[in-house]
């Protein structure tokens, strides 16, 4: 938690979040094709170089907010509960690259994106519609980084990083806390399906 001008959220519940076979195999399938390529595991980092990340959306619900009923909801615009459903989907993104995004109209392109930084992914995470919840909920997340390539400024036109890299990242020294360009706080972004497998929710208020 990043942002000293936010109160820290309360934790209320913390679910783990179980995806299918086939999406797991397939995400094990894309670390396997990523750590072929780039051989982490020999630089001491886990395979593919997976990392967790912070990531918040749109939640049109009440998914979560009573563990004994975790019944996902079937509304279209639902972020929240599509992700727990079937993964993160690049297509769904919204022009500005950020799922469905209400505040920030620049960014990396049409892509999925995740932050260490809790308290960023706090300001993408609100409940919409008609939903009345004394809740909210980010997302924690297993991230396939492999060979990320650093940008300091947006760029609003990508649909996928640079060749040989897998993902692409703002560049911020979260050691030193130095702050590059127009960025303010890091983010990760990966534009395929199966760099990213949601991992844990956690709800707050």
């Amino acid at each position: 938690w990043r942002h000293s001008n936010k109160t820290k959220p309360t934790v209320t519940f913390v679910y783990k979040i179980v995806q299918s076979k086939q999406l797991m195999d397939s995400f094990l399938a894309y670390q396997n094709k990523v750590e072929s390529e780039g051989n982490f595991k020999a630089q001491g980092k886990m395979a593919g170089n997976e990392c967790r990340r912070w990531h918040g959306t749109k939640r049109l619900c009440t998914i979560g907010d009573n563990p004994t009923n975790p019944t996902l909801c079937t509304q279209a615009g639902c972020a929240m509960c599509s992700i727990l459903r079937t993964s993160f989907q690049v297509p769904r993104t919204n022009a500005s690259g950020r799922t469905f995004n209400r505040h920030v109209p620049k960014g990396f392109g049409k892509g999925i994106y995740t932050s260490s930084t809790s308290s960023k992914a706090y300001d993408y995470a609100y409940n919409g519609g008609s939903v009345a919840s004394q809740y909210s909920m980010i997302m924690l997340t297993n991230v396939i980084v492999g060979q990320s390539h650093k940008l300091s400024q947006d760029s609003q036109g990508l649909t996928a990083p640079p060749a040989g890299y897998h993902s692409v990242s703002s560049m911020v020294s979260l050691v030193l806390g130095e702050v590059g360009g127009s960025l303010n706080h890091d983010e990760l972004i990966v534009y395929n399906n199966d760099a990213i497998r949601p991992s844990w929710l956690v709800v707050y208020k």
